[in-house]
C-alpha cells in the first residue's frame, strides 16, 4: 500500500529509507463523492474482473449504478422516480450487463431494473402492501432473476422469479425474512438465509416444497446474513450475533450444520458479506461497529486470518464482497465520515510510494507539491486532488442526522471533497498545482489520487489554511528522499530575515549550503543541489537569525544516491 513519509519537527538525527513496495496489498479508492452516496453498496465482477456496484443515493433518493470501465469510474443514476434504490443487490449476466433488486420506499414496491444493452428496464415486481425490504438477486442458467425479500405488511419472507414470460411470486415462510440473502444452486433451486424470531433461519426449495431450518438459536443470532454454495450446493452462511458482538458463521457439512464464532474482538460482524473461493474457503466482508472500521476474515485452509482494511474515518458500512478471477477479494462500502462510496481490492502493489505531499499557503491560493517513487513512470495517466474545508457545515448535526430527518452517512463535521482539477494533472516528477478556488483564513485538507492505467489510487493527504502563516520555524518535508540531483526543502518561515540551510557529510564537513532572505512569513520551498555528492547519508541543518529548527538535534537526514 502507498503511503505518505513527510519529515517535520524532528528533535534527533533520523535516517529516511524511501523504497518501492513489493508484493500485495489493499488498494482503497472512493467511487462516488456526492453528498450521502454509498448506502445499501452492492458488488459484482465481470468477465474481466472489473466491479460493478449499486447503492443508493441517500441525499436524492436515488437508485445509483458504478462499473469500473478499465480507465475511470461511470457513475449513472439508475431510478430517480420517488425515494428508490433502497436494499440494492446486484448480480450480472452471460453478457456482463447488471440486473439490481430494490425497494421503492415511496411506492414500498419491490423493483428490478437491468440493462438490456442499449438501456435501463425498469419494473415493479410485487406491488401487494409494504414489500421488497432487504432484497437479494441471484441469476439462473437462463440469465432469469430470482428475488428473496421481505412483506413488512405481512411480516414474510417472499420469494419471486421470472418464467420467462411472468414474475412468479411465493410466500416461504411466515413471520420471517429479516435480512434475506439468495443463492442458486446446480439446478437452478433458490436457497435462502435470513433472521426469523430473532434467529438464524435458511430455507431452500427441494424441487416440490420447501424446507426450513432454524441453523442458529443461540442467543439473538441472524442479522446481516449472507449466503454462498459451494461446489456441492452446500450453503455457507456468515451473520452476526447480536447477544455477543460476534461474527459468526455456519456451513453445512453434508450432516449437520457446523457453526464457529469467527471474530469476537469487540462489536464486531456488522453488515457482513460472504463470497467462496476456488476451494470453497470462505471469505468475509463486515463492519467492526465499536471502532468503525472495514474488516475482511477468510479461511486459509487451517485458521481463520482476519484483517482491518480501512480505518479512515468511520467506515465498512453495507460491505459487499466479491472474488475475482485470482481468488482475490473486491469489497464496496459506505464511507460515514465523508458520506462516500468507497471500494477496496486486494492484488499486487501498484509499486507507487508517495514521498512528500505538502501545501504552500498564500492570500487567494495553494500550491500542492508531490513527489513519487516507482520503478514504471508510464504507468501513471495523471493526478487527481480533492479538497475539502475542515470544520465545514454539511447541513447536518453531529447526531448523524440532516436537517431534513434522514439519517446522514456523514457523522463528523466537514464537508464532502470536491474535485480541485478540471483535467487530469500531468507533468514531470515532482508535480506542483496551484489551488486558486479558497479562501484566506479557511483551513482545507487536499487528497491526492493517482491515475493507473487499470485503476485509480488514492495516495495520501495534506492540509492548509489559505493567508495563515506558519506558527514555528519548522522543515515541512524534503523530497526527493533520496535525491540525486536537486534536493527540494519545503520551509515553514513564521519570521522575516536570513535563513541558511547547509549539508553535512558523515564526517561533520560542509558540502552545500545556501542563504535566502525572508521578507514575509510564509512556506517556501529552497533548492539544494546535490548532483555533484557521492552516494550516502547526509546531515541537513537550518537557521534562522543564528537559530536551528531544532537546537536540541543534530539535523534531518539525506540520503543522495
Amino acid at each position: 500500500m502507498s503511503s505518505l513519509k513527510i519529515i517535520g519537527g524532528l528533535c534527533c538525527l533520523v535516517i529516511i529509507s524511501f523504497g518501492v513496495a513489493l508484493g500485495d496489498s489493499w488498494h482503497i479508492e472512493t467511487v462516488d463523492t456526492a453528498e450521502d452516496v454509498g448506502y445499501f453498496s452492492s458488488i459484482a465482477l465481470d468477465s474481466s474482473d472489473y466491479p460493478h456496484i449499486s447503492y443508493c443515493d441517500w441525499f436524492n433518493g436515488d437508485l445509483k449504478y458504478a462499473c469500473w470501465a478499465g480507465s475511470t469510474w461511470s457513475i449513472i443514476s439508475v431510478d430517480t422516480a420517488g425515494y428508490v434504490g433502497v436494499y440494492t443487490s446486484i448480480t450480472l449476466d452471460s453478457s456482463d450487463y447488471p440486473h439490481i433488486s430494490y425497494y421503492d420506499n415511496t411506492s414500498e414496491d419491490l423493483k428490478y431494473a437491468y440493462w438490456t444493452g442499449s438501456a435501463w428496464s425498469i419494473t415493479s415486481v410485487d406491488t401487494a402492501g409494504d414489500v421488497g425490504l432487504y432484497t437479494s438477486i441471484a441469476l439462473d442458467s437462463s440469465d432469469y432473476p430470482h428475488i428473496s425479500y421481505y412483506d413488512y405488511t405481512s411480516e414474510d419472507l417472499k420469494y419471486a422469479y421470472w418464467t420467462g414470460s411472468a414474475w412468479s411470486i411465493t410466500y416461504v415462510d411466515f413471520g420471517a425474512g429479516y435480512d434475506t440473502s439468495i443463492a442458486l444452486d446446480s439446478s437452478d433451486y433458490p436457497h435462502i438465509s435470513y433472521r426469523g424470531n430473532n434467529n438464524l433461519k435458511y430455507a431452500y426449495w427441494t424441487g416440490s416444497e420447501w424446507s426450513i431450518t432454524s441453523v442458529d438459536t443461540a442467543g439473538y443470532v441472524g442479522e446481516s446474513t449472507s449466503i454462498a454454495l459451494d461446489s456441492s450446493d452446500y450453503p455457507h452462511i456468515s451473520y452476526l450475533d447480536s447477544t455477543n458482538g460476534d461474527l459468526k458463521y455456519a456451513y453445512w457439512t453434508g450432516s449437520t450444520w457446523s457453526i464457529t464464532s469467527v471474530d469476537t474482538g469487540g462489536h464486531v460482524g456488522v453488515c457482513t458479506s460472504i463470497a467462496l473461493d476456488s476451494s470453497d474457503n470462505p471469505h468475509i466482508s463486515y463492519k467492526d461497529y465499536g471502532n468503525g472500521y472495514l474488516k475482511y476474515a477468510y479461511w486459509t485452509g487451517s485458521a481463520w486470518s482476519i484483517t482491518t482494511v480501512d480505518t479512515a474515518g468511520y467506515v465498512g458500512e453495507f460491505t459487499s464482497i466479491a472474488l475475482d478471477s485470482s481468488d482475490y477479494p473486491n469489497i464496496s462500502y459506505g464511507d460515514y465520515t465523508n458520506g462516500d462510496l468507497k471500494y477496496a481490492w486486494y492484488g499486487p502493489d501498484i509499486g507507487i510510494n508517495l514521498t512528500a505531499f505538502s501545501a504552500l499557503s498564500s492570500d487567494n491560493a495553494i500550491m500542492l507539491n508531490w513527489s513519487v517513487e516507482t520503478t514504471d513512470y508510464d504507468q501513471i495517466a495523471g493526478f487527481n486532488l480533492y479538497r475539502r474545508e475542515m470544520g465545514g457545515d454539511y447541513g447536518g448535526g453531529g447526531d448523524g442526522v440532516r436537517t431534513d430527518g434522514h439519517p446522514s452517512l456523514r457523522e463528523y463535521d466537514v464537508d464532502t471533497w470536491t474535485k480541485v482539477n478540471d483535467h487530469l494533472i500531468t507533468g514531470e516528477n515532482p508535480y506542483t498545482y496551484t489551488d486558486s478556488g479558497v479562501e484566506s483564513g479557511v483551513a482545507y485538507e487536499y487528497r491526492l489520487e493517482a491515475v493507473l492505467e487499470s485503476s485509480v489510487e488514492t495516495l495520501g493527504t495534506t492540509q492548509a489554511t489559505a493567508g495563515l502563516p506558519p506558527a514555528s520555524f519548522a522543515i515541512l518535508a524534503l523530497y526527493p528522499n533520496p535525491a540525486s540531483d536537486t534536493l527540494t526543502c519545503l520551509l515553514a518561515l513564521p519570521s522575516t530575515g536570513a535563513v541558511e540551510l547547509a549539508l553535512y557529510d558523515i564526517s561533520g564537513r560542509l558540502v552545500v549550503g545556501r542563504r535566502i532572505e525572508v521578507t514575509e512569513p510564509s512556506e517556501m520551498e529552497v533548492l539544494l543541489d546535490v548532483s555533484g555528492l557521492a552516494s550516502g547519508v547526509y546531515t541537513l541543518r537550518a537557521s534562522q537569525d543564528g537559530m536551528e529548527v531544532s537546537p536540541a538535534c543534530g539535523g534531518v537526514a539525506v540520503v543522495v544516491r
